[in-house]
């Protein structure tokens, strides 16, 4: 009975570190600059004003752009290389930030001309996307994980 359950443990502590090591991203940290997804709509409009343009749930400010549902961010997305996220990484930096920062992605969709790579939140709430053409983040999106 005693070499079954050391049998099971050894077999259990096995299968644990075979599994691939996935990303740990603190859903604090899913943020462009100040605007996270799950932010109020009042709390977006008295940190930046109204945006330049709205079309229906799409706002659009300067450097970013903001969907809005029901009262909160449901998405923000970069294309600027203004707008940093809480750990440093922005739009123009090399790809290697992104394992340096974040670790391995948990998701990686590789398209003809570009590479995303996507990190959930620890709880599974939200995730950060970096969209990376020719070894370059190009575009940084963080939305709410449906």
């Amino acid at each position: 009975m005693k070499y079954k359950i050391l049998t099971a443990l050894l077999c259990g502590a096995i299968m644990l570190t075979s599994l691939p090591a996935m990303a740990a991203v603190d859903g604090g940290k899913i943020a462009l600059g100040s605007i996270s997804p799950g932010m109020s709509e009042i709390d977006l409009l008295n940190a930046f004003g109204q945006p330049t343009r709205r079309d229906g749930d799409d706002w659009t400010y300067p450097n970013f752009k903001v969907e809005v549902e029901r009262g909160m961010v449901k998405e923000v997305s970069t294309t600027a290389q203004t707008i940093i996220t809480p750990d440093g990484v922005r739009v123009g930096q090399a790809a290697a930030a992104l394992n340096a920062t974040f670790g391995r992605a948990d998701k990686v969709d590789r398209d003809y001309n570009d590479t995303e790579y996507i990190y959930y939140s620890t709880d599974n709430r939200k995730k950060i996307e970096f969209k990376v053409v020719n070894g370059v983040i190009a575009k940084i999106t963080c939305e709410l994980n449906d």
